[in-house]
């Protein structure tokens, strides 16, 4: 029985996610027409281009794949983690500057490597325990504490670039990462993903995954049955911050390499994420594919401008409404299913 549930249920994912594309499909080529674009060539182009460079859609999933798992963790626990957008920022900024200052102390090129990925990590995981804190021990939203922490942290990364990490011949430019800690691209890819099948296995069969589970499905129950949820919310908090903190170092050490005085390499991936999150129905390999998918959208509009010369926002709009149509029916069941718990 319980192999013919996964399979009817895969199934119903499939004609769910099938419909709702035909439907964002369907919006996307009215929008195309009404603003005089034929819409066929344009969408041919947003997936033929989008998805035919490998390397570049591995590269650019790689921070959007983390902040997917930054919400989805959190969500599946029953909090509503909006702040991967400061981890990111924190993560990157961190892993960034770890990487320099080591390199420049020691001359190991491995070892600041090492500690990049490491402090960015932790640094984007203390950003999330205040938040999970904030929330288990003082009643404080989430949302209101991350939606602070993004514009916070987003001011203080970019006075610390200026003040204390400017590149000196580019100006506009925080320091580079140096050469030879420079991490591959296919390797920061298979790392993230790496870290989202351990994700995956340890929701699924662990105690802690169990527990993160039960307490986003029923949290009366979950304390009736003995959980801790002040430490299940801080727990999950401070990995999905993790997470994202990894992310960012991921993304500057292995393929942007510096950040600019606007960030503007790093802006909006963190609420990028969510949509992500969304898509891939909380479920960390379906973050992956949700990432890669996402990822090649966003290269495939860059053409989409080059050869058509539509605006920037109306391949934002057309991609934004492909992703809406296909979140649509995961996020409806989870309206549905917080309703009925309250």
């Amino acid at each position: 029985m319980p192999e013919a549930f996964n399979y009817m249920r895969i199934v119903k994912v499939i004609i769910e996610e099938a419909v709702s594309l035909l439907v964002g499909f369907a919006v996307a080529v009215v929008i195309l027409l009404f603003n005089g674009y034929e819409p066929f060539p344009v969408i041919s182009i947003l997936f033929s281009e989008g998805f035919r460079n490998i390397e570049v859609l591995m590269k650019q999933s790689i921070p959007v794949i983390a902040t997917g798992l930054a919400f989805s963790i959190p969500s599946l626990a029953g909090l509503f983690n909006i702040g991967g957008e400061s981890q990111l920022y924190i993560g990157a900024f961190t892993g960034l500057a770890s990487t320099y200052i080591i390199y420049n102390a020691t001359g190991q090129p491995v070892l600041s490597s090492v500690t990049g990925l490491v402090s960015g990590a932790l640094a984007g995981g203390f950003w999330g325990f205040i938040i999970g804190y904030l929330r288990a021990r003082r009643s404080v939203n989430e949302v209101v504490v991350a939606i602070m922490m993004n514009w916070a942290t987003y001011y203080l990364v970019l006075y610390l670039i200026v003040s204390r990490f400017t590149d000196p011949i580019y100006s506009h430019m925080s320091v580079f990462v140096p050469a030879s800690s420079r991490i591959p691209n296919v390797l920061g890819f298979a790392m993230i993903v790496g870290v989202a099948v351990l994700t995956y296995i340890v929701l699924r069969y662990s105690s802690l995954g169990y527990s993160i589970r039960v307490a986003g499905l029923n949290p009366k129950a979950a304390v009736y049955a003995g959980f801790n949820l002040e430490k299940i919310f801080i727990t999950a908090m401070f990995i999905s911050g993790a997470i994202a903190g990894l992310g960012g170092a991921l993304f500057v050490l292995s393929v942007i390499y510096s950040i600019d005085t606007t960030m503007s390499a790093i802006y909006g991936l963190g609420f990028l994420g969510i949509g992500i999150g969304l898509l891939g129905r909380n479920n960390p390999i379906g973050v992956v594919l949700a990432g890669l998918f996402i990822s090649g959208l966003q290269f495939g509009g860059q053409w989409v401008e080059l050869r058509t010369g539509a605006p920037p926002y109306l391949t934002d709009v057309v991609i934004g409404i492909i992703v809406i149509a296909l979140s649509a029916t995961y996020t409806y069941e989870l309206l549905v299913s917080k309703l009925r718990r309250g």
